[in-house]
């Protein structure tokens, strides 16, 4: 054990560089101290394991390890091969079975003292306990708890939970919170309750003013509240500068977009009732998602159809969309008013997070960098229309035949 120990820990150097504070760590590894025993044992036992199976006939002999569970913190260590500081993957626990890999290590003093254990060989004191190998939780290729993708039996990612109705525990499973909404307390997964809105108001939220509410599912709703600043233009988001030949320049004193950054900041709230609302211009506007629902991602439409076939339903008077019937398509300037001119999409990352296979407007929010169908027509030839591309955040005319995204709003100035 000791030579593959010695394998593997040749790619890795235990350094000194500016160890950082120490975090939270699951108490997943095992601190591994070479040990000298009482017993002595002459024998064979077969030794089997689910993934491996059987190997028989292994001599027994004398205890050599003492392996108890152990976190990891401080972390400075350098790769020797590229030089490079290597940073801990956040994983958080591993699937069945436990896999390890032990990594050699060596402690200055004091050591732990002896220890009376029993184990099924026998009961006996184990004497000069010094550290030896950190055993570290080994998954098979590169999935794992903590990543951010869930796979496997993995039913969410505990730094995406949206996967979960109510939250994702550590081991990338979903913790269920018995629903106490109705209760008029905060309470469980409650954002408020009642009349209880938990300190918060239109203006804690970023609204100009108006009336915060409770929803029936009490979430809070900000249907009432008034736009951040009436009347004003939105920044592009841009923050950078470039010259003419494309290189990034400092941009005090360009006059250029990211150096005066006109407009209001961007402000986004998400209403948790697959809605967000922006704070500057009031409008709210219908969340994306990739769930094969009407308000999936992928689906396309006609100009026509973008009315006739997605604003319909949002507004059925029986079952209407986050509890309202006045939906519409956009005119070319309220979906202009989306673009983000930072990222690509060229969108907030308000309506573009957690989007994943199978995710619902209440989990996630998509936007794929294509063209969006405004309701604004084209006047100088009437069958194309305006829609604006969100890889870019351009402008352009469209046929009024081809398929295009569409995102509904309401509301507004």
């Amino acid at each position: 054990m000791a030579r593959i120990a010695a394998i593997l820990v040749s790619g890795l150097i235990l350094v000194s560089i500016s160890p950082g504070k120490a975090q939270a760590q699951a108490n997943d590894h095992l601190a591994c101290y070479r040990i000298k025993g009482e017993i002595r044992l002459k024998g064979l036992l077969d030794i089997e394991t689910p993934q491996f199976g059987l190997a028989p006939g292994c001599k027994i002999t004398k205890p050599k390890f003492f392996c108890a569970p152990a976190t990891r913190g401080n972390m400075a260590v350098l790769d020797v091969i590229t030089k490079a500081p290597v940073t801990p993957l956040p994983l958080i626990t591993p699937p069945a079975p436990s896999d390890r890999i032990c990594w050699q290590v060596k402690c200055p003093p004091p050591f732990p003292p002896d220890q009376l254990v029993t184990d099924p060989f026998g009961t006996q004191i184990v004497s000069r306990l010094k550290p030896k190998f950190l055993c570290t939780p080994a998954v098979k290729g590169t999935d794992f708890c903590g990543d951010g993708s869930i796979t496997g039996t993995e039913e969410c990612e505990p730094a995406d939970d949206g996967a979960c109705p109510d939250r994702c525990q550590p081991d990338c499973s979903c913790a269920v919170i018995p629903s106490t909404c109705g209760n008029d307390i905060i309470d469980g997964n409650d954002d408020c309750d009642g009349l209880d809105l938990g300190g918060e108001s239109c203006q804690s939220l970023g609204f100009g003013g108006g009336l915060l509410a409770c929803s029936a599912g009490c979430g809070l709703d900000v249907s009432g509240c008034s736009p951040l600043a009436l009347g004003s233009f939105s920044a592009t988001g841009q923050t950078t500068c470039w010259d003419s030949s494309g290189t990034v320049i400092l941009c005090v004193g360009t006059g250029h977009d990211g150096d005066i950054q006109a407009g209001a900041a961007l402000a986004y709230v998400d209403n948790g009732d697959g809605t967000i609302t922006d704070l500057n211009t009031g409008l709210m506007w219908e969340k994306k998602s990739d769930d094969d629902s009407i308000h999936d991602q992928d689906t396309s439409y006609t100009w026509d159809n973008a009315f006739a076939l997605h604003i319909m339903p949002l507004n059925d008077p029986i079952a209407p969309f986050a509890g309202h019937t006045d939906w519409r398509v956009p005119n070319l300037k309220e979906l202009q008013s989306l673009v983000d001119l930072a990222p690509s999409p060229t969108v907030d990352p308000a309506f573009n997070t957690g989007c994943a296979p199978s995710c619902t407007v209440a989990s996630c929010s998509c936007t794929p960098p294509s063209f969006y169908w405004s309701s604004s027509t084209f006047a100088i030839s009437p069958t194309l229309a305006w829609a604006v591309l969100f890889s870019s955040g351009v402008g352009a005319v469209q046929a009024k035949s081809m398929t295009l995204f569409v995102r509904a709003v309401r509301g507004g100035l």
